[in-house]
């Protein structure tokens, strides 16, 4: 798979020392493990695309040793809330990051409670001890979201955008079919010049390398992805 092209450069960036001035952030990336995610329409399945994107996320976020990353898992009970697994302020260990997402693949079932899991990822991300971090959350979406109140997250969208809080998401599955009129309105509202952004893929626009190439290109990796 051509994904495995851009690991080896994404290596050999690192080796080489190219990608100086990458910016000192904190970053969560909020992943998707509702049922939804076994499906086999981007091959070999939804959780496997998602897991080579989170790979390659924080190989390039963790360029720089200053830079924290953290994970959450935005799927979970009615009864219970979205939770940080990896606190995205005191770790810069992908492995750790990629070990805790391979045990979390192994029982994808509740649905993405979306609005929730931002407020959880808005108050991980301020308390952090490092001001001089960026605060960023990355979400995976890739099925479809019950939006209890779209005027109230749109509304803490302005909240994030008040705290200089960017929000990225990479939408795909059901996700780009029911779920896109809202998450633009949502980035829109958190986004503060040009520091979030939506990725929307469609199954039948998916590059042979799979998700993870499509986002290497990406307004997401822009500032690293330029370097080639």
């Amino acid at each position: 798979r051509m994904a495995a092209v851009w690991w080896a450069v994404v290596v050999a960036v690192l080796v080489c020392g190219r990608a100086d001035g990458a910016g000192i952030e904190a970053t969560l990336i909020a992943v998707d493990l509702s049922g939804f995610m076994i499906n086999e329409d981007y091959p070999p399945s939804r959780l496997q695309c998602q897991y080579e994107c989170v790979n390659l996320i924080t190989t390039v976020k963790t360029q720089n040793p200053e830079s924290t990353v953290g994970l959450m898992t935005m799927s979970c009970g009615e009864e219970d809330c979205p939770t940080v697994v990896v606190t995205p302020t005191m770790s810069n260990d992908q492995s750790e990051i990629l070990t805790r997402l391979h045990k979390l693949n192994q029982r994808p079932k509740h649905p993405v409670r979306f609005e929730r899991a931002m407020e959880v990822g808005f108050m991980s991300l301020k308390n952090r001890p490092n001001k001089n971090q960026s605060p960023r959350i990355v979400a995976f979406v890739g099925s479809p979201l019950r939006i209890e109140n779209p005027e109230e997250l749109i509304k803490f969208g302005r909240t994030l955008r008040k705290h200089n809080m960017a929000v990225d998401i990479i939408s795909f599955g059901e996700s780009t079919m029911v779920n896109t009129p809202i998450l633009k309105k949502f980035v829109a509202s958190v986004d503060k010049e040009g520091n979030s952004h939506l990725l929307s893929l469609p199954a039948e626009t998916c590059p042979p390398g799979g998700l993870a190439d499509e986002l290497f290109f990406s307004p997401l990796l822009a500032d690293f992805s330029q370097q080639f």
